[in-house]
């Protein structure tokens, strides 16, 4: 009896080479996958994030801070909060904005301030993404 035929021996090499590196990259990929810390999506897409306070201005006659915010980027921004730096240094609670700040878009709100204030604070779902304006006064 003789040996296998060259092209036998090769088809079986080429198999086991095969499984080998199938197995080897399975275990690759699960190696990283459970080494590698989780990145949730939305902290993923804050580092692309940005917005500016396009313009503040506050009328003492009407008690109403007009405020423009434009968003620098595409990345929808979401939970919009403004804190109040009043003029004794104290921190208002947060006043929620209504909706989104969509992409590349700028949006209007009114909010009512009763007492003075130097500052105001904007604050997204992005924890890195805040902003802080003086805002002028008529």
């Amino acid at each position: 009896m003789k040996g296998i035929s060259p092209l036998v021996a090769a088809v079986l090499l080429i198999a086991v080479t095969m499984t080998v590196a199938g197995l080897l990259a399975y275990w690759a990929a699960s190696f990283v996958r459970t080494s590698l810390p989780a990145v949730n999506e939305t902290e993923a897409q804050c580092r692309f994030a940005d917005f500016k306070i396009y313009s503040c201005s506050y009328s003492n006659a009407t008690k109403k801070l007009n405020l423009i915010l434009e968003n620098l980027k595409d990345i929808e921004l979401k939970d919009l909060k403004v804190f109040i730096v009043y003029a004794n240094n104290t921190v208002s609670d947060p006043i929620h904005l209504d909706g989104t700040l969509t992409g590349g878009a700028l949006k209007s709100f009114s909010l009512s301030v009763t007492e003075e204030f130097k500052e105001i604070t904007v604050k997204t779902h992005c924890p890195e993404l805040t902003k802080t304006k003086a805002c002028s006064g008529t």
